[in-house]
């Protein structure tokens, strides 16, 4: 089954703060290099919660992961990795 825009771009925005640039837009500017980071963020988020569901225990580590992997798929959403989104920039300016 191949995975729709809309079903890409079917995340709580509620849930992330930081967005610059719509989704929308993001994804008109940069195609397939967004797309490839939306898939990437649902995929980072089943691994979350099958993390979850699999684990017999909270501990601060499983706590820890689960929370860095929620900030990674969130930068990805927001388009924070891509040309002129704020990491990315962040990035080219520790480089100069």
């Amino acid at each position: 089954m191949t995975l729709s825009d809309d079903d890409l771009l079917d995340f709580d925005l509620k849930g992330l703060a930081g967005f610059q640039t719509a989704p929308r837009t993001l994804l008109e500017q940069h195609g397939d290099v967004y797309r490839s980071q939306l898939v990437m963020a649902r995929w980072l988020d089943g691994y979350r919660e099958r993390r979850a569901a699999s684990s017999t225990g909270e501990s601060s580590f499983d706590a820890g992961a689960r929370d860095t992997l929620y900030d990674i798929a969130a930068h990805l959403r927001q388009g924070d990795f891509l040309p002129g989104g704020e990491l990315y920039d962040d990035e080219q300016r520790r480089d100069d």
